[in-house]
């Protein structure tokens, strides 16, 4: 009887002014291994707290909406559920559990969807597809609406690039960040983030990191999350002052990512955040993160 076992990258959206359009997998990955059963079960390990172990639990209920959507229903399974990813703290956590329950299905099912079908289902049911084109290719995505379909464009990131991250005690519900952004902006911010995005997909796609500092710049949507961030202006500076690339709110927060070019780079920009939250008397942990050129993988054992 085949048992898989899926590997999904945590993801960083938005990346400053890609709302919703720019996206990038990270070194730091949620396994979720499947395999028939005589009666289901599921069991959770790692950063699981709050979490249902139990078939209300959203990776079971995307492998059931996988077979749903290939007209069969969800044999009864064994599902072990490792979780690394933080919940609620902008790295993609729900979008790992949509990616990783319907690429557990699909592999069950033999494989029938492809990648693209599977990032056409995953953003029909997740809304946006910034996290999970991400999630299934990995690398720096870009995606657009083509009529009803999903455009993906996947650049590798540079070997030596890394994402510093400093990561809230607490979680922040992408709903909540939502409900604070305008209906409207103005023609000088669109402009403003048409010139940021396009440059920020320049550098990632060139390898040029001087770019990212201004390319990580945002009107849409950070400035009006200040209120939901603690401190998010002055540890976004003090990571820029200690030599980021660029630094931005990750996905809709609570948690900052910032970018060097070096593993030295990363370990000032680490420090900073430190001492910054230290001194704004923030609670949180700071990270230092490969970029990930590959996407969900599975393996069968």
């Amino acid at each position: 009887m085949p048992r898989f076992t899926v590997n999904v990258p945590a993801t960083t959206a938005n990346l400053g002014p890609g709302f919703d359009c720019l996206g990038l997998a990270l070194d730091w990955w949620n396994t979720i291994t499947v395999e028939p059963a005589r009666k289901f079960s599921a069991r959770l390990r790692g950063d699981s707290e709050g979490l249902p172990a139990d078939e209300t639990n959203m990776v079971v209920e995307h492998i059931r909406i996988l077979y749903k959507h290939l007209g069969a229903p969800m044999p009864p399974l064994r599902v072990t559920m490792t979780n690394r990813i933080p919940i609620g703290k902008g790295f993609g956590s729900s979008a790992a559990a949509l990616v990783g329950g319907l690429a557990a299905g699909n592999a069950l099912a033999g494989t029938p969807l492809s990648a693209q079908e599977l990032l056409e289902l995953a953003n029909e049911l997740e809304g946006h597809p910034d996290n999970v084109s991400a999630a299934i290719f990995g690398g720096f995505t870009i995606s657009a609406f083509d009529g009803g379909r999903v455009v993906c464009a996947t650049v590798e990131p540079a070997a030596n690039w890394r994402a510093v991250a400093y990561i809230p005690d607490h979680a922040l519900a992408t709903k909540k960040a939502r409900k604070v952004l305008p209906d409207r902006i103005t023609r000088a911010d669109a402009v403003f983030n048409i010139g940021r995005a396009a440059l920020l997909a320049y550098a990632f796609t060139t390898q040029r990191a001087s770019f990212l500092k201004i390319g990580t710049e945002d009107r849409l949507h950070q400035p009006y999350r200040v209120p939901l961030v603690k401190g998010m202006p002055e540890m976004l500076d003090a990571a820029c002052a200690a030599g980021a690339n660029g630094a931005a709110l990750s996905g809709a927060g609570p948690s900052l990512i910032a970018f060097a070019t070096s593993t030295a780079n990363a370990l000032q920009i680490q420090k900073a955040f430190a001492e910054t939250a230290r001194k704004l008397k923030l609670v949180g942990e700071t990270r230092i993160l490969k970029l990930s050129a590959r996407g969900t993988f599975v393996a069968r054992s």
